[in-house]
């Protein structure tokens, strides 16, 4: 039944030592008193970590038959959780296999002899914490590690933007954080390591990192596929809040199981430690989901389980899961409420728009998705999901111009209207952030920014948003900061790695840049056009004119820019072709209706009129052209006399004389020096 059953020795996990020659039970350094029954008990299921017991099986082996009342192994179970720090409802160690027996959790070690446990404290509370993950090594992520501790997640969402180490040091938390980290570092230096800087898409932190793969659909129906696919979406964020414990996110989740990555190629292109994977089953309004937690790259079980419910049941089925997860990879809960549909009709009719916007449909479609989400919310006013996705869908930008008056405060109603009902509806939270970045409101931008990657710590695209919106009021080490995360949380994603490299481009680091776009250019949804642009910049940063001629040939012809950039790169090196350009200029823009930014590598460029147009894509949101203001190769945009008008305008300076100034800029009386 059991392997080779050690009876000497001392078995180890986390805080937790078991003594099995003086039958004695130590947590966080401290003997926790067990009945010899109880010891035995432990003793038995911590020999055999992940075995399934049934009752009789333990009966059999601690009391010698079965004929004991079921009240005496419960009563042993209870106080065996009361030792090891947990309950029957928050299980960490020792699982209740229902209608079978118990299971033992955890990743036990055989000691000869006593390790001393020194306990670990987490924040200012003064009870023992679970183990923490050992910090990351790398500058570029020391205040977040994409929720891998309340104290980095803390950092990363509570810290005001701009605020210096010192300031985030004076956190008790965080200074002993930062105190074992340092003890860490020291530790690995002596022994002759070298501490490199974070590699992209190769998180060196110890926490586990899991993939969700979408839940397979067992039937043939759209309607099933869907419902898979939502699920596996709302899953994610939901497992994403567990603390110590990171997410891939579903755009990379999606691509690896369509692309049927085995378990190598997850822990090598992922860099993931676990994966959930599962199917699901619709009957009417029952559902059936089986799951398993494997180990990667090994592909060892370490738990599995079935769920047969209604679809009304769908959160409470999640939040099971969850604690599952937590309790099998020994992690901490930071799970929030679990809820119930109210109807299950609505939940799937959700379900199909919200399947169809992640689709990214063209401009048309778009519109007619948002005259679906408004009839939804008119049949069901107290649904606070579709408010909620109604609103971050009146703001996404699809026309490349600003959002009508009219369509923002609608937008702004419907968020209201959600968090009326969820005062935690994402989609709400980032309607809004949407809404105060776009109106220039940073405070709120920042804020309702912080409060969607608490709630979805592994959304990529709301991260990028964040991102975007540091980069664009000049907090560039904070943006990198973010898309770091973004990227290594879902590193098979075009989007999350195309907004890291142009915030190294904007940074002034252009070989990393190059690299970097290198590297989103080779990602299943890129095209060479789509990334041409922003290319093309990268090399004449670079003088590398033979590249940036390659990148020209890339830009889509019926575009009516291409022919503009073709001249330009010539005219770098022969300035007597500049008036040519500038004829091709106005030309693309007396056709498209749009800006062009190769008016700023005129030789005599109207820089006034150039900070106008970075204003307007900073309000409008539709491209990243405004991170052109803080290029090192542009000082003179920001020593221009119409910089300091741009900064009161858009509520900038006030921003910074607020939460603390840019790396590059400080104050200087009234004025902003930016260098």
């Amino acid at each position: 039944m059991t392997r080779q059953e050690p009876t000497n020795g001392w078995i180890t996990f986390d805080q937790v030592e078991i003594d099995l020659d003086g039958r004695r039970l130590f947590v966080s350094g401290a003997e926790a008193p067990l009945e010899p029954k109880a010891f035995a008990v432990l003793a038995l299921l911590a020999r055999n970590p992940g075995q399934a017991f049934t009752r009789d099986d333990i009966l059999d082996a601690v009391w010698g038959h079965r004929h004991v009342t079921p009240g005496v192994l419960n009563r042993v179970i209870t106080l065996l959780r009361q030792a090891l720090g947990e309950s029957a409802e928050a299980t960490q160690y020792l699982h209740t296999l229902h209608g079978v027996g118990y299971r033992f959790d955890a990743a036990t070690q055989m000691l000869e002899s006593r390790r001393v446990a020194v306990p670990m404290f987490d924040g200012d509370d003064a009870q023992p914490a679970r183990q923490r993950p050992a910090a990351l090594p790398s500058a570029a992520l020391d205040a977040e590690s994409a929720a891998d501790s309340n104290a980095l997640h803390e950092a990363a969402t509570s810290t005001p933007v701009g605020a210096t180490i010192d300031t985030v040091a004076r956190k008790p938390a965080l200074r002993r954080l930062a105190w074992l980290a340092a003890l860490l570092a020291c530790v690995l230096v002596g022994a002759g390591y070298l501490l490199l800087p974070y590699p992209l898409h190769a998180p060196t932190n110890s926490s586990p990192t899991l993939v969700v793969l979408p839940l397979h659909p067992v039937g043939t129906t759209l309607d099933e596929g869907i419902l898979a696919d939502g699920l596996s979406e709302e899953l994610i964020t939901r497992l994403a809040r567990i603390d110590g414990l990171r997410l891939i996110s579903r755009a990379s989740a999606s691509l690896a199981q369509a692309q049927n990555f085995d378990f190598d190629q997850l822990a090598q292109r992922l860099h993931v430690t676990h994966a959930l994977e599962g199917s699901l089953r619709q009957s009417g309004q029952q559902l059936r989901i089986d799951l398993r937690l494997i180990e990667i790259p090994g592909g060892r079980t370490l738990w599995a389980q079935d769920y047969d419910r209604g679809l009304v049941d769908v959160f409470a089925i999640q939040s099971e899961i969850a604690k599952s997860v937590a309790a099998t990879l020994t992690l901490k809960l930071g799970l929030g409420r679990a809820t119930r549909e109210p109807d299950p009709r609505l939940f799937r009719d959700y379900l199909q728009l919200w399947h169809r916007l992640s689709q990214h449909p063209d401009a048309p479609e778009y519109q007619q998705l948002t005259v679906s989400l408004r009839v939804l919310v008119a049949r069901a006013p107290d649904y606070a999901r579709a408010h909620g996705l109604l609103a971050r869908t009146l703001v996404q930008d699809l026309r490349a111009t600003k959002i009508s008056e009219t369509e923002t405060a609608e937008a702004a109603r419907e968020a209201a209207r959600a968090l009326e009902l969820d005062p935690d509806q994402v989609e709400a939270h980032a309607a809004l952030a949407a809404i105060a970045c776009r109106a220039t409101d940073w405070v709120r931008c920042m804020d309702e920014s912080r409060r969607v990657l608490e709630l979805a710590p592994a959304d990529s695209i709301s991260r990028a948003a964040y991102g975007r919106g540091l980069a664009s009021i000049g907090y560039l080490a904070q943006a990198l900061q973010q898309t770091e995360i973004g990227a290594a949380s879902d590193p098979l994603n075009y989007e999350a790695n195309l907004f890291r490299a142009r915030v190294l481009d904007t940074m002034g680091r252009h070989d990393e840049a190059r690299d970097a776009f290198e590297v989103t250019a080779r990602l299943p949804a890129g095209t060479p056009a789509r990334v041409a642009y922003a290319r093309w910049y990268n090399a004449i940063w670079r003088h590398d004119l033979a590249a940036a001629r390659e990148f020209t040939g890339q830009m889509p012809a019926d575009e009516h820019f291409r022919e503009a950039y073709s001249e330009a790169t010539e005219a770098l090196s022969d300035p007597q072709r500049w008036p040519q350009v500038e004829l091709l200029i106005e030309t693309s823009e007396r056709t498209t209706g749009r800006y062009n930014f190769l008016r700023l590598l005129q030789p005599d460029p109207d820089l006034p009129k150039i900070i106008d147009a970075l204003e307007t894509v900073l309000k409008t949101g539709s491209s990243s052209y405004n991170l052109l203001l803080w290029n090192p190769e542009y000082i003179a945009l920001r020593r221009d006399p119409a910089f300091q008008d741009f900064l009161r305008r858009t509520h900038i300076i006030d921003y910074w004389r607020s939460n603390g100034w840019p790396v590059q800029c400080h104050a200087e009386g009234e004025r902003a020096v930016c260098e």
